[in-house]
């Protein structure tokens, strides 16, 4: 009995020293599975990593060696005219009291200035100032491959300037059909045009109603733009007004029912006149049936400003709110100094326009070298925002000389239009969900 009571503990011990030995060495095959498959897994991430960064790395240095090439691309030029500009007009506001009341229309005005502010009126008085501000290009449908397939040819065609001039001599040589300007050639529209070399075709041009117009006649120096939709033109480009013209042009934006006015051209360069001051310094104008009153004016930054009109009908009573976007540094026959800075003021202007169906009126001083190359840039951009696959940039300037001579003037300024394309579709495409 007593060896069996010795045998039978010592047993039991042994029999839980085995019990406890062996799960120990599952533990440790489990643990070391474990071990390899965590550095198979860490060795897949790795991989993954650098595979990424790698193809960031060239992705970053390309777009890099695009904007290099892009800013190089700029002019520079004089800045007198425009810094005098700038500087009378916040000698103006400096001297402007500041609570200057409104008029009767000030609450309606101020909700429909909002609609294409970026932020709340800063104070109850006309004129105010922003220091800076930037625009995110809006919802695009571009294509990514197509965006990056029209990206590297703009690319190439910047950098081939043979390519580049030939396609500039063979614009030069494209003759318009019809292009019959027997109408703005009569001598009692002679004094309207303020350029000879750029007349409108007969078979292409805005037709005032001659009982409203305080001349008794249809002619106005303007082109209506066609895109699309050849019953609705898109653009209305025209010269700046001429003293004799105002009245004429606020008729043409009342008939046309435009809420839009795109203004290219500083009033005075060198000395010269590019264009009628139409518009009232403050309070209002009066001018045939059409009263115009300043609402409110904005220098959003130093290259353009903000203006907000109240253009009523005296004959009818009726009322409408018109945005005019001034740009000061574009100077006739040039390019502006930067596509960055026409960029941001184009956003600005279609944030504005976004929804409406009525033309934009586009005008420098002729109403056609900077009035085309802004037409031409905004079209094509517009086109391919909506998803085109196929975008021909020479064969849209020709589209547009067709309805308008003379659009886009030089060939510095046919090269803007495709770096400013080129600039733009690279900031969507960086948008845009890769």
């Amino acid at each position: 009995m007593l060896c069996q009571e010795l045998t039978y503990p010592s047993l039991l011990v042994l029999q839980k020293s085995k019990l406890k030995f062996l799960p120990r060495q599952a533990e440790q095959e489990d643990s070391t599975k474990f071990i390899a498959l965590t550095l198979v897994s860490l060795a897949c991430i790795l991989g993954v990593l650098l595979a990424s960064g790698l193809i960031y790395c060239l992705r970053h240095s390309s777009q890099h060696r695009l904007k290099e090439k892009l800013s190089g691309l700029g002019r520079d030029p004089g800045t007198d005219a425009t810094a005098a500009y700038q500087e009378l007009c916040r000698q103006r506001m400096a001297t402007r009291p500041p609570d200057r009341p409104e008029g009767p229309h000030t609450s309606r005005i101020s909700s429909v200035s909002s609609q294409f502010s970026d932020g709340p009126m800063p104070s109850p008085s006309a004129r105010s100032s922003a220091s800076s501000w930037s625009e995110e290009p809006v919802q695009s449908n571009m294509d990514i491959s197509t965006g990056h397939m029209i990206l590297s040819y703009m690319e190439d065609h910047l950098k081939n300037k043979n390519r580049l001039e030939k396609e500039w001599e063979a614009l030069c040589a494209y003759q318009a059909e019809p292009n019959s300007s027997l109408v703005a050639q009569k001598e009692e529209n002679v004094p309207k045009n303020r350029s000879l070399a750029v007349l409108t075709y007969d078979h292409s041009r805005v037709l005032l109603k001659a009982e409203n117009s305080h001349s008794h006649s249809d002619y106005i120096n303007a082109s209506p733009i066609m895109d699309h939709d050849p019953r609705n033109p898109a653009y209305i480009a025209t010269q700046g007004p001429l003293p004799a013209t105002v009245a004429d042009f606020w008729q043409m934006v009342w008939e046309s029912g435009c809420v839009v006015i795109v203004m290219l051209t500083p009033l005075t360069e060198n000395g010269v006149r590019q264009c009628y001051h139409y518009w009232p310094d403050e309070g209002s104008n009066l001018y045939h049936i059409y009263e115009v009153n300043l609402v409110s004016e904005h220098i959003w930054c130093e290259d353009f400003l903000v203006r907000s009109f109240y253009l009523k009908n005296l004959q009818t009573n009726e009322t409408r709110t018109v945005t005019q976007f001034h740009f000061l540094s574009w100077y006739d026959r040039g390019v502006p100094s930067s596509s960055r800075s026409l960029l941001d003021f184009r956003r600005k202007v279609n944030k504005c326009y976004r929804g409406r169906s009525c033309p934009i009126i586009v005008h420098c001083s002729d109403g056609a070298g900077r009035s085309g190359t802004y037409v031409l840039i905004d079209m094509v951009l517009n086109k391919m925002a909506k998803g085109a696959k196929e975008i021909d940039i020479a064969a849209t300037l020709e589209h547009l000389r067709d309805q308008r001579p003379g659009m886009v003037q030089t060939k510095e300024q046919f090269e803007f239009a495709l770096t400013a394309v080129a600039e733009e579709v690279n900031a969507i495409l960086k948008a845009l969900p890769q």
